[in-house]
Parts: structure tokens; C-alpha cells; sequence
């Protein structure tokens, strides 16, 4: 299986992403780049191309789970 667009199991690079952050609960959110270490000992780096929110982060960024 060949690796694609510079993506690889063995990747020793830190690498940038656009992530929505939110800095506490009610806050809007904020497309911000952050930057991601590369994988440790048993951990792997996927490349998420779509993604969601589901109830349970919903209803915590509204403030109405508790810690």
C-alpha cells in the first residue's frame, strides 16, 4: 500500500492542521491552526478528510455537562 500525499506510518515530522477550538463552554468556535507532534511509540497519525459533532460534545461546549 503506498502512502499518499506525504502521509506515512513512520512520519517523524511535526505537521500543522486547521482545527475548530473552542475555549470554553459557549465560546464560538475558531478555525485556528495548531500544531501536531509526531506519533509516539504505539500510536499511528490518520488523515480525517470530514468529520462531525455529535451530542454529547455538543451539549458540553453548550455548558451543560458537568467536569
Amino acid at each position: 500500500m503506498e502512502a499518499k500525499q506525504g502521509v506515512n506510518s513512520h512520519s517523524t515530522n511535526e505537521i500543522t492542521c486547521k482545527a475548530a477550538v473552542a475555549w470554553g463552554p459557549g465560546q464560538p468556535l475558531s478555525i485556528q491552526e495548531i500544531r501536531v507532534q509526531p506519533p509516539q511509540k504505539l500510536e499511528v497519525r490518520i488523515k480525517i478528510l470530514f468529520t462531525s459533532i455529535c451530542h454529547t460534545d455538543l451539549s458540553a461546549w453548550q455548558g451543560l455537562i458537568d467536569k
